[in-house]
């Protein structure tokens, strides 16, 4: 990447999981950036991803989307060292309840895959290496 891309960064918005250049002339590129942990998708990506997708469904300068990893593999999926205690340890009285907070939070984190589909603009996984869990139902799928 040149160093005048990089500086066209776009969204606006900086991301801790995400890094977002401007390629070329209205073509965005997405990465998810977390090599040192094959870009396993930890709770600020579910966030991001949601955040950065709204974003470049308003960017008028945007016409298309590339979505890659960075470093070795696309991704490793959940990060479950991250997100275990998310699904292991859900709020609720009794089994009903709990059951009910279990789908509202699945439902959330659905919202990072759907926000793809709903982006107005072509957008293209440049799937390499491994493609795991998550990775593969929502990006590489």
């Amino acid at each position: 990447m040149s160093a005048e891309a990089a500086e066209r960064r776009s969204p606006s918005r900086s991301f801790e999981t995400l890094r977002v250049t401007s390629e070329r002339d209205h073509v965005l590129h997405v990465e998810l950036h977390r090599p040192e942990k094959r870009n396993a998708m930890n709770v600020a990506f579910w966030r991001e991803m949601v955040e950065c997708f709204q974003d470049i469904s308003e960017d008028s300068s945007c016409r298309a989307v590339v979505i890659s990893g960075a470093g070795k593999i696309f991704t490793a999926g959940i990060d479950l060292m991250d997100m275990g205690s998310a699904f292991l340890m859900v709020e609720g009285e009794d089994m009903a309840r709990k059951a009910w907070n279990l789908r509202r939070k699945i439902r959330d984190y659905q919202e990072t895959f759907s926000v793809l589909e709903k982006c107005p603009k072509p957008v293209i996984a440049a799937v390499h290496g491994a493609c795991i869990g998550a990775g593969e139902l929502g990006l590489g799928g």
